[in-house]
């Protein structure tokens, strides 16, 4: 599992790398942009919907970036609609600051509270 994901400079002057401990900043910023998350139950209000299960896991093998997001879902929550808030809040923060990296995001609907 490598640490760092490198991507050319455009300036010629070498390539620049990006460390996992970005990545997971970006990840976890994302999901405090996103409405309805609490990271545990104890922190959880009346009006949140959705849980964070465990924390996020960021990996990089052969330079994508992998992350790993596993919620608890209210019940009654459409959980395609949840799911893909996620991802997309993830994928457009990776998108405005590192455009070039490739990257998968999965986010795993592990019980319905």
């Amino acid at each position: 599992m490598a640490d760092y994901v490198y991507i050319e400079n455009y300036a010629n002057k070498g390539k620049i790398g990006i460390s996992i401990n970005v990545f997971d900043n970006l990840v976890t910023n994302a999901l405090s942009n996103i409405s309805g998350i609490s990271m545990s139950s104890a922190h959880m209000k009346r009006n949140q919907k959705i849980r964070l299960n465990r924390p996020v896991q960021t990996t990089i093998r052969h330079g994508i970036v992998h992350v790993w997001v596993a919620v608890d879902v209210a019940k009654g929550t459409n959980l395609q609609d949840v799911t893909r808030n996620i991802q997309e809040e993830i994928t457009n923060a990776f998108l405005m600051t590192t455009e070039q990296v490739p990257f998968d995001v999965a986010v795993n609907v592990i019980s319905i509270i």
